[in-house]
């Protein structure tokens, strides 16, 4: 482990990834960071970002370092916003690129030859890609047989560029930092914002959407990385559906608030989504309640739909925070599943 030595020169990447309390996945995730072909040749080293006060994503750093010649940093950042967790993986970069990769994702050997590829080739200032999800439980959800909310896959050509935000400012997709790389100078050091990632959202999530909307509001380029992928492993207690109604509904409170953040008739928007959101609370219900069945697809459809609404309804600033169980008692089979 490198610690905090001083580099003699600056390396072409840093891998960023954030972690906290997940040390069996955070060693796949950085195994599989280390298994790359790297065809293009890259200078790379790892930064470990650790949130948990145990420090125990220390321990898959030490187990791993002594084995690989490339450099594995570790830090720590104990408070508890996802945004000054993420900005200390981007001040702590050293490399001219950052790829970011969440601890329970895993890359396919050809990961980085991908995604830096692409962003070579294009010429634009962030790449994302596509990421794929395998079950704790073994299969998806009864409710999403194909685990496509799962997943992130646009099916949009290699090199496409993705646009973010309709010019009134709807956003269009929301994108998490999970499988992208940005030119640092670009995108970190010459953006108008104080901290790359907004303070204001790191408690309730949806600061990745907001830095990628208001990068790209900006003037920066975002492609698609076809050939990258990632997977995902998810914890049981996220495709329950109790789970997923909580983070519909927090979703939907993000959703607006970017909206409402970047629209030139915020108090029109906000007329619009207040009525949008009185019509999914009331079609949702006439569709949940529509049926004898109580796990039937469109019952949880018709759930879904409601949260949808109660989110636009119940919006307020901040959103807050919302507490999730933890995933560190994953056993050694399951993290180690492709």
């Amino acid at each position: 482990m490198s610690g905090d030595a001083p580099a003699t020169s600056r390396p072409d990447l840093t891998i960023s990834i954030a972690t906290y309390d997940r040390p069996l996945l955070l060693e796949r995730c950085i195994r599989s960071c280390l298994a790359q072909e790297n065809k293009l040749g890259l200078s790379y080293e790892i930064l470990i970002t650790d949130n948990h006060p145990s420090g125990n994503g220390l321990e898959a750093v030490e187990k791993i370092a002594p084995e690989t010649d490339i450099p594995i940093r570790y830090q720590r950042e104990l408070a508890r916003n996802m945004s000054v967790l993420r900005n200390a993986g981007i001040h702590g970069a050293r490399g001219e690129l950052l790829a970011i990769i969440d601890d329970d994702e895993f890359a396919d050997p050809d990961w980085l030859d991908e995604l830096v590829g692409t962003l070579r080739r294009t010429g634009a200032d962030i790449a994302v890609g596509p990421r794929f999800a395998i079950f704790a439980a073994g299969k998806p959800p009864a409710y999403d047989p194909k685990g496509q909310y799962f997943a992130r896959d646009f099916h949009l050509p290699p090199d496409s560029v993705i646009k973010l935000v309709r010019s009134d400012g709807k956003p269009l997709i929301g994108l998490g930092t999970g499988n992208s790389v940005f030119r640092v100078d670009n995108c970190f050091r010459a953006s108008q914002a104080a901290e790359p990632f907004s303070l204001a959202f790191g408690d309730a999530g949806g600061e990745d959407s907001e830095l990628f909307i208001r990068l790209f509001r900006e003037g920066r380029t975002l492609v698609w990385a076809a050939g990258a992928r990632v997977t995902e492993i998810v914890p049981e207690h996220r495709t329950e559906i109790a789970y997923r109604l909580i983070r519909t509904k927090r979703e939907t409170q993000i959703y607006v608030t970017i909206y409402l953040h970047y629209t030139h008739m915020p108090r029109l928007v906000w007329l619009q989504l207040m009525a949008k959101g009185l019509i999914q609370l009331t079609a949702g219900a006439l569709i949940a309640f529509g049926t004898l069945e109580h796990l039937s697809k469109n019952r949880i459809r018709g759930r879904l739909l409601m949260a949808h609404g109660i989110g636009k309804l119940s919006w307020h600033q901040p959103v807050g925070f919302i507490d999730e169980p933890s995933f560190k008692s994953v056993s050694a089979e399951t993290a180690g599943k492709s």
